[in-house]
Parts: C-alpha cells; sequence; structure tokens
C-alpha cells in the first residue's frame, strides 16, 4: 500500500486496501485521494484496524455495502490529513439522516465509489462553498436507451453528439456530472432534486468542463446561481466529475459547516 500523507494511518494487514493515489487537481484545485478495495476480503474487524467508526446505519447493511463505506471513509481520512483545519487529528466523517457525509468544520468534501475504486475530494471551506465528486462506468448501451429520456433531455444530448461523444459517454458524462452538482448542492439546499432541475448548456472540450445550468425556479427558490462547471476526466471505462467553486453571495447562504 502506497503512503500518501504524512500522519502514519493504520497498517492494512490484510491488503483490503489496494493502490492509493493522492494529488491536488490542478484544475478544481481540491485534494483528491482514489483508493482501489477488494470487496472480497472485506471483514467487519477492518473498521477497528482502519481506525475507522461504522456507524450504526451502516452496522446492518450487506458486507458490499460495508466494505464500500469503509473504503470511501479510509480514503477521506487520507485527504483530510492534508487539510490545515484537521491535519493530525483524529477525525471521523459521519453519516447523516439521508446518507450524506458529515463533515469536520471548517472542511467540505465528497465520497464516490464504484466498482473497486472509492475516491474522496476535500478542501477547505474558507476555499470552496460547494464540492461534490462522482465517478460511474460507462453506462451500457441498452440502459442507454432506457434511461436517456430521464437523465438528459434530447439538446443535452445532442449537445455532446455535436462534439463527437458516443451516446454511452454522453450520456454517461450527463449522469455523472448531475450526481456531482446534487451532492456538491444538497449541504447549502437540504433538499432532494432530480436529474431535470439541472440542464447541460455547454461542453468545452479542450479542458473537459461541462457547465450545468439549474432551472430558474429551484434555484429562485434556494438563492442559488444558475451556472456551475462540472470538470470531468474520461477513463477508458469509466468518469469522473467534479463540481466546485465559491458562492457569489456566500453570507447569504445557509451551508452545513
Amino acid at each position: 500500500m502506497q503512503e500518501v500523507t504524512a500522519k502514519i494511518m493504520p497498517r492494512d494487514d490484510r491488503q483490503f486496501i489496494g493502490k492509493v493515489h493522492s494529488e491536488v487537481d490542478k484544475r478544481t484545485g481540491v485534494r483528491l485521494v482514489t483508493c482501489e478495495f477488494d470487496a472480497a476480503g472485506y471483514q467487519p474487524e477492518l473498521y477497528a484496524e482502519l481506525g475507522i467508526a461504522m456507524p450504526e446505519a451502516i452496522v446492518g447493511s450487506v458486507p458490499k455495502r460495508q466494505a464500500e463505506f469503509l473504503a470511501g471513509r479510509y480514503a477521506a481520512a487520507l485527504a483530510l490529513q492534508h487539510l490545515a483545519p484537521v491535519r493530525n487529528q483524529d477525525v471521523q466523517v459521519g453519516i447523516g439522516e439521508q446518507r450524506n457525509p458529515l463533515w469536520p468544520s471548517g472542511v467540505v468534501g465528497s465520497i464516490s465509489h464504484v466498482g473497486s475504486v472509492a475516491v474522496c475530494a476535500v478542501s477547505r471551506r474558507m476555499d470552496k462553498d460547494y464540492l461534490g465528486i462522482d465517478v460511474e462506468v460507462l453506462i451500457p448501451t441498452r440502459v442507454c436507451r432506457e434511461i436517456a429520456a430521464i437523465v438528459a433531455t434530447r439538446q443535452e444530448r445532442e449537445l455532446l453528439s455535436v462534439e463527437g461523444l458516443s451516446e454511452r459517454v454522453a450520456l454517461t458524462l450527463i449522469f455523472s456530472a448531475k450526481e456531482s452538482l446534487f451532492k456538491a448542492l444538497y449541504p447549502s439546499v437540504r433538499d432532494y432534486f432530480g436529474f431535470e432541475v439541472a440542464e447541460a448548456v455547454e461542453l468545452r472540450l479542450a479542458d473537459h468542463t461541462l457547465v450545468l445550468r439549474l432551472v430558474e425556479r429551484f434555484a429562485n427558490k434556494h438563492n442559488l446561481p444558475r451556472d456551475y462547471q462540472c470538470q470531468f476526466t474520461l477513463g477508458e471505462h469509466w468518469i469522473q466529475s467534479v463540481t466546485c467553486g465559491q458562492f457569489p453571495h456566500r453570507a447569504n447562504l445557509k451551508a452545513i459547516d
């Protein structure tokens, strides 16, 4: 296992955690930590061995969910050690009533996992008001046809197809970008919203940016700006999206600290 932080984290002698990668994303400035993990090698006692608390909401879940949660929170623990507000402190990322991560004071963050990979993005709250990350495997062609109308409008799909993206890549990108936007805004609005609340209005392939625009009604209801830039990464079989930034009217928002 590769060490990514100055603080000594608990050893993973069972090899549940595989490769670990940590970096400051040059496009967004947020700390990104990626952990590969082996769900087949999961055992409940790994929580204690890795220094991660298992919340009551996770105790009764299936082993696969427990493994994903552990890997995500371990990635978060590594990421937090790079932030001044909590560096070298023994902090836990809790779980809210809506299963959202509860971050330490002074921190914004987001966690996602797919397959055998967990990713975490964190930043100081003084640098970012909102932050969401999502990673998805490419949606199978058959499934694309079934969910296309739910995930994106015809105009959105045409916007991305004009740039030469395949149906699978285009739909997965829109899906992932909107998921990252939801994670970014939920701590401020505390309101669930669907894919129809945001629309992809601009794609800039040169710098891997997708601009999402909130519908006016939702933006006005929550006193939010309408446009958000999602920075995405295209892998061979996956897409990762990060939506983050600062609100122009920070003092008027009710974001959770």
